[in-house]
């Protein structure tokens, strides 16, 4: 640990234990010497644990387009400069006697990731980018906007020190598009994650039914296709549990129970105890989110894995999390066909088969501490900002 870089995060993704992004950076750092790290970005999210360490707040002018219908407009403006963005002189007053010897950023707003190339490029620093998103999709900008928007982009990944990719597909493609090699980091799951026994597999929750746990968010087309799965459940004799704190209705339906939010340790302890098995799915081609779904990787993936419970994940091909499950055959349970024949057929054979439900999630578990051991992705982590301070 004394070997660890002065490290300066400005990202607009930043270190909190909430959900997606500033969680998985949060757990990355929970151990890294805290007088070491200086966060600058926005305001945290009140309610939510933080590092220990410095937390300067930098707030993007005009921000709160970003959350409204005019948001692309206000990315495009800003990109032409049209609308005001980061200063170096403002970001410098941040740091006061803080010596940064590494700069990371998530590569998820631009303003922000690019701030943090200039800064490090005028200083001579190093810097360390994450890319969980593609960043032509996170931010995008109008069409004739796209070629500078690009540009960019390539600027900042090429000159980072180290590239960390959430895929392997998502560093395939920027090897492709932008040129340069990078490297995968998975996302980090819980170390107070535990797999419960397998025998807890054996009988169903409620006799005849089989229960099946969603997490996370219902945006980005995963509401949507819960929609379409509801028909599915009703026919197969299956409930479904949703733990998110979004507000995306699916309906007054007697199949569906929402369980609302917690924090993430909080959430596995109740889908252990409450569920039979957990879902993965996602929407098909025509929903529009096909290359979204063949960069990022499911985050709530090797947490599924780290419940030692069946796993059911349904969706096309080339989904990451899909071809993940094709990868590890006897780790999950994996549906291809777009038709909810298929689907009803899934659920049938895990909920009339407890050898199938047993042996899902013994190898669920076996493969969810090989796959995406914490301590070995946060060791790749801390050696990539090591060798970056060279």
């Amino acid at each position: 640990m004394d070997q660890l870089p002065n490290l300066a995060i400005i990202s607009e993704v930043i270190p909190q234990a909430s959900f997606a992004g500033p969680l998985l950076l949060y757990r990355l750092l929970k151990d890294y010497p805290q007088d070491k790290i200086l966060v600058i970005g926005p305001q945290a999210l009140p309610g939510h644990n933080l590092l220990s360490c410095r937390y300067q707040a930098l707030n993007l002018p005009w921000e709160r387009l970003n959350r409204t219908r005019f948001s692309r407009l206000a990315r495009s403006l800003r990109s032409f400069i049209f609308l005001p963005g980061f200063t170096l002189g403002a970001l410098k007053a941040g740091f006061g006697q803080f010596k940064p010897e590494v700069v990371l950023s998530v590569m998820q707003t631009q303003p922000y990731y690019y701030l943090a190339y200039r800064y490090a490029k005028k200083e001579n620093l190093p810097l360390v980018v994450i890319v969980h998103d593609l960043p032509e999709l996170c931010g995008s900008v109008y069409p004739w906007l796209l070629p500078r928007q690009l540009k960019r982009n390539i600027q900042v990944y090429r000159y980072a020190r180290k590239r960390l990719c959430v895929s392997h597909q998502m560093r395939d493609y920027l090897q492709q598009a932008y040129q340069t090699s990078g490297d995968v980091l998975y996302p980090l799951p819980s170390e107070r994650l535990e797999a419960r026994p397998v025998s807890d597999s054996l009988a169903l929750k409620e006799p005849g039914v089989l229960t099946i746990g969603y997490t996370g968010s219902l945006w980005g087309g995963y509401g949507m296709e819960l929609q379409h799965l509801l028909p599915v459940f009703k026919e197969a004799k299956a409930k479904l549990r949703v733990y998110s704190c979004d507000s995306f209705s699916l309906g007054d339906d007697e199949t569906v129970t929402y369980c609302g939010y917690a924090a993430a340790d909080e959430v596995w302890e109740r889908v252990k105890a409450e569920c039979d098995a957990v879902i993965l799915f996602y929407c098909w081609p025509e929903s529009g989110y096909a290359k979204e779904y063949s960069l990022h990787f499911p985050s709530k993936l090797p947490e599924y894995l780290g419940l030692g419970m069946p796993v059911l994940i349904i969706g096309p091909e080339y989904a990451t999390g899909v071809k993940w499950g094709l990868n590890h055959p006897g780790a999950a349970a994996v549906v291809t066909e777009n038709n909810p024949l298929a689907w009803i057929r899934a659920f049938h054979r895990l909920k009339e088969s407890a050898a199938l439900r047993q042996g899902l999630a013994r190898e669920a578990a076996v493969a969810g501490r090989r796959d995406f051991a914490p301590q070995v992705i946060r060791r790749q982590f801390l050696q990539a900002l090591k060798e970056a301070a060279g």
